[in-house]
């Protein structure tokens, strides 16, 4: 394989090479086959003589995402992205799927790169179709997904006639969405200057991709005008042109033996991680690790607002992870008072209005972006910010421990810790908890039944629920909740996800406000037939808003948190062809009727996982706001209590 090329790449039987088709000399000659090389001769038109063939634009962008990893692209088309789409729809080892919107196709691609960075991408039309995905691209971003969104542009003779070929500074404006952009300029008309810019192109867009895959993850955008696309201008062997190498993790970092310095003189070590750590491959053995040699305590960030499920630690993966941080438990309180270092891991949100006080004993932080955490204002000057992949850091960090020798002392935290994650101020009926356990745990097993079982959550009440439950699912369970909460793309995402990684097995929790709102990616998850088993709750209204609203603004009629009236979504995704089923469950009403029918609803899941393609659940539960007590607060921790040191167990 040529250098920057880190992924095996299908390419056809070379003994049968097509001599007049430059696309698939590009895959040969990229896949490093020598027997391509005998076919590298001028083609007729093509290029003078002595010279290799030539390539279009969309050819060698097509060429170059095969050879890149890109497995699944996903396209809404308009005009001037038609010649990038034909030259996929042409690359073996290349899905390429209508997603039936702009907006919707960003997600896809997001949700193909989920478990792989990389590997989704979506063509957005310039300008329209990228205005309309826009959303979608920021929410990649706010995700760190490593999806790359191509844009077709219009011709560079006609942009500047505005409107409607293009829009100003498209490019300039939402690539700040994205953190990487480039626009390719016009093709230059000296022949001279052409080989330059060939490997310029090559270059740029090979390392779009390795922004893709380095963490932090996040997407990129390329742009390609619609007559760079379509001329045919790069040569061959242009394409062997590579980006610089890709920032390894500095191990040799004086942050990092200082940290290992405050590593030996703690003696109450405390790890707080943000679920964006759990990103990273080799994390949670090597937290494992660390944290059992220094006796360290493991608590994970947990969000009580907007969306609530995201993935999390488990005792039997890390021994002493004490749970999500919960700064209503007096017992969390002690832990944070009590510890002497304070180290986070990959910190986005660790600020009081999310946490509650941080302790005011020293602090280090592990990190892949640095700026992330400065922006949360608790580390010092004096402080260890190490940079760099968290896997790689923490097992640097025991291998340099173990050195040592020192005994690894007992953890210093009480067990019960683990569990004080359901202390809360505002507790629900034991007859309400014991229904919402019913009802996750419904969910969980059929989750617990699949090999490579993965959650996408498109929910606020409904994943804050669930997580209240989360030691109920299945080990290894991949969970993808939304920090951008953009309502709506969570079908999309798990559309992208299944079609992107077909080992992986996909449910999407939705709210019934996320389904209204998602509705084209549903018919593209039909026309791809997606196995993906969609479970919508549906609660009548935006329980989440209108117990914020009565919190913050007096109780009172609010008809626009409503859904609409007579909707049933089963009924919307049986007329495309989704085999659905809707089940009521009176959550808080009487026992024998919430048991009939939670086993109601487990026999519907399990008919729904047995489907071929996408399936449908509509879960009816009820909007009583004592229904929901306890999940959703109505305002952040700065006002939580101060942590007691005397209270430590």
């Amino acid at each position: 394989m040529p250098a920057g090329s880190t992924h095996e790449t299908p390419f056809p039987d070379s003994a049968h090479v097509d001599e007049n088709d430059p696309l698939t000399l590009a895959r040969l000659v990229l896949a490093g086959d020598d027997r391509a090389l005998q076919a590298l001769r001028p083609a007729a038109g093509d290029a003078g003589p002595g010279r290799l063939p030539l390539l279009t634009g969309a050819e060698a962008v097509a060429a170059l995402l095969a050879d890149g990893g890109i497995r699944s692209v996903f396209v809404y088309a308009g005009t001037s992205e038609l010649a990038i789409c034909d030259a996929l729809h042409r690359t073996e080892g290349v899905q390429l799927s209508n997603g039936r919107g702009d907006k919707e196709s960003a997600f896809m691609a997001a949700g193909a790169s989920l478990t792989r960075p990389g590997t989704g991408a979506a063509v957005l039309h310039g300008a329209r179709g990228l205005t309309n995905a826009a959303g979608a691209v920021a929410d990649a971003r706010r995700n760190e997904v490593g999806a790359l969104f191509l844009v077709g542009l219009p011709s560079s003779g006609s942009v500047r006639f505005l409107p409607p070929h293009g829009e100003d500074g498209l490019m300039d404006g939402i690539g700040t969405f994205a953190d990487w952009s480039w626009q390719a300029p016009p093709v230059p008309e000296e022949p001279g200057e052409r080989r330059a810019a060939a490997e310029r192109f090559v270059e740029r867009l090979r390392a779009s991709l390795a922004f893709c895959t380095t963490p932090p993850y996040r997407p990129a955008m390329f742009g390609v005008p619609q007559d760079v696309a379509e001329s045919r201008w790069i040569p061959l062997d242009a394409l062997l042109t590579t980006p610089p190498a890709a920032p390894a993790t500095d191990l040799e970092q004086p942050a990092l033996e200082a940290l290992l310095g405050e590593l030996r003189q703690a003696r109450h070590p405390l790890f707080l991680l943000d679920d964006y750590a759990l990103h990273h491959t080799g994390l949670r053995p090597a937290l494992d690790r660390l944290s059992s040699m220094t006796g360290a305590a493991v608590l994970q960030v947990r969000y009580r607002r907007g969306p609530m499920l995201f993935e999390r630690l488990r005792s039997e993966e890390v021994t002493n992870f004490a749970g999500w941080l919960n700064p209503f438990s007096a017992a969390h309180r002690a832990l944070l008072a009590e510890c002497d270092l304070l180290v986070t891991v990959e910190d986005r949100n660790i600020y009081e209005r999310v946490v509650g006080p941080l302790p005011g004993c020293r602090k280090a932080v592990v990190n892949t972006d640095a700026a992330k955490v400065l922006k949360n204002e608790y580390l010092r000057d004096d402080e260890p910010l190490v940079v760099g992949e968290p896997a790689l850091i923490l097992t640097e960090l025991a291998d340099r421990l173990s050195v040592f020798g020192d005994p690894a002392p007992a953890p210093w935290f009480p067990a019960e810790a683990l569990a004080e994650h359901m202390v809360s101020p505002e507790r629900a009926t034991g007859i309400v908890e014991d229904g919402r356990r019913a009802v996750a745990r419904a969910l969980a097993a059929t989750l617990a039944a699949w090999e490579r079982p993965a959650l996408v959550d498109d929910s606020q009440m409904f994943g804050g629920l669930l997580s209240e439950h989360y030691d109920d699912f299945p080990q290894g369970l991949r969970v993808f909740g939304d920090h951008g909460a953009f309502v709506g793309g969570g079908l999309a995402y798990a559309t992208g996800l299944a079609l992107g990684d077909r080992d992986a097995r996909v449910m999407c929790t939705l709210g019934d406000q996320a389904f209204t709102n998602s509705f084209q990616g549903l018919v593209a998850a039909v026309q791809d037939q997606a196995q993906v088993l969609f479970v919508v709750c549906n609660n009548g209204e935006s329980v989440s808003l209108k117990k914020q609203a009565t919190a913050s603004y007096g109780t009172s009629d609010r008809s626009y948190l409503t859904n609409v009236g007579h909707m049933a979504y089963h009924q919307v995704a049986e007329a495309l062809g989704v085999p659905a089923q809707r089940v009521v469950v009176p959550v808080g009403g009487p026992p024998a009727e919430v048991e009939a029918a939670v086993s109601h609803l487990t026999a519907a899941l399990e008919k729904s996982a047995a489907e071929q393609g996408p399936s449908l659940v509509e879960i009816v539960l009820p909007s009583d706001p004592d229904v929901w007590k306890g999940i959703w607060i109505t305002q952040g921790f700065e006002q939580a209590p101060p942590a007691d040191p005397e209270s430590v167990a």
